[in-house]
């Protein structure tokens, strides 16, 4: 049992209920799962007391565990505000691990997970139009010091992006390549408790990287960003031989990025914090500093920024065995945009940017949206 090793952690739980509202006294829910379904069960406390009782062989794992277990967006938020700082992620992950060994993965993520085998992506999307966005073929393939690595949403749903990342590169005159055979980074398998598959496949994403010479990788997708810097690193036992950036730190830390200069926009953007970008790799500066830095825009920001921001209740593949739960929770933090009077909501993450859409289209508001290196292609 996979869930052995956090035993102590889990005893250490001092069931206090920090991880179920703010603690500024507004009584809002920092959990996705426990403000929708409102059951102890579905929130921190609930779910380290469901892991205790299995330890302790109370109650055996069943699709009612999963259940529960398979709702959480591991948003960090519960670890953010544990009293005794617990890694409450890892402790979800260790039960995934678990459940999955058992054959109780929801049936919604096997189908998942059977398009990944299938296709390499998660939305069963033909490998070969995963680069289908890309302006030419000349940067595919290529050897060259950065690498752009895409991901399978920004590849084949939120294409703006892609094409965005590659138009800033390109305008800076960063020499960067493709992979030709970029496949999905493993995050999903990750948020499953697969991780076998998921071992396979940062192995052979990494070998691809190394043999395009790559010494930096660039990425607009923070999951994707967190999987190479944090869990890859785990699987294979190793350090990764390359450095992994967020398009947004690169333009601190590249000079042909920082050396670029935007033009004008006389917007009011709001900035949604990506869970894995923030709470997940402390990523909270770089994106509102590019947002500065375009001459005329103004930044207004939401009541929860920064580490106490709310998830947009899409992570870790839940709005696939809970739809209903991603829409209230993206319409909810959508609204707190929308309030903030912007006309402009920016986020740095494919998810957040189209649980957003999703939220924009059925309240048919006039606040627009788009991802920040959507925004700033604009301006090169």
């Amino acid at each position: 049992m996979n869930l052995e090793q956090y035993k102590s952690q889990i005893y250490s739980c001092l069931r206090c209920g920090f991880c179920f509202d703010h603690e500024e006294g507004s009584q809002q829910k920092i959990c996705p799962p426990y403000n929708t379904y409102g059951l102890e069960s579905y929130g921190a406390r609930g779910k380290v007391l469901i892991a205790r009782a299995v330890l302790d062989g109370v109650i055996e794992y069943g699709p009612d565990v999963a259940d529960c277990i398979y709702a959480c967006t591991e948003c960090d938020a519960c670890v953010e505000q544990c009293f005794k700082y617990l890694d409450l992620t890892a402790i979800y992950r260790a039960m995934k691990q678990d459940l999955a060994d058992r054959d109780l993965l929801p049936s919604e993520l096997t189908a998942v997970n059977d398009a990944l085998e299938a296709e390499g992506n998660p939305y069963r999307r033909p490998r070969d139009k995963r680069l289908s966005w890309a302006p030419g073929t000349e940067r595919v393939g290529k050897s060259a010091d950065v690498l752009l690595f895409v991901g399978c949403t920004p590849a084949y749903l939120r294409r703006g992006i892609a094409q965005g990342a590659y138009r800033i590169l390109d305008a800076a005159g960063v020499d960067f390549g493709l992979l030709a055979d970029e496949e999905c980074c493993g995050h999903p398998y990750l948020a499953f408790g697969l991780l076998d598959q998921a071992r396979a496949v940062a192995r052979r994403n990494v070998e691809r990287i190394v043999s395009a010479g790559a010494e930096t990788v660039l990425f607009s997708c923070p999951g994707c960003l967190r999987t190479f810097r944090e869990e890859i690193p785990h699987l294979l036992g190793e350090p990764l031989p390359f450095e992994v950036l967020h398009v947004s730190e690169a333009c601190e830390q590249m000079p042909e990025l920082a050396r670029l200069r935007w033009g004008k926009s006389s917007r009011v953007a709001t900035y949604h914090d990506p869970c894995n970008l923030g709470r997940g790799l402390g990523i909270y500066e770089p994106p509102r500093e590019l947002i500065r830095s375009v001459p005329s825009a103004r930044l207004t920001e939401m009541p929860r920024t920064r580490d106490r921001s709310y998830c947009c209740g899409n992570g870790g593949f839940t709005r696939f065995p809970h739809e209903s739960m991603a829409i209230e929770n993206e319409t909810d933090r959508f609204a707190e945009a929308v309030q903030t009077g912007a006309d402009l909501l920016i986020t740095s993450c494919p998810a957040c940017d189209t649980a957003f859409l999703d939220a924009r289209r059925r309240a048919q508001a006039d606040i627009e949206v788009l991802d920040l290196v959507e925004w700033l292609a604009q301006l090169v």
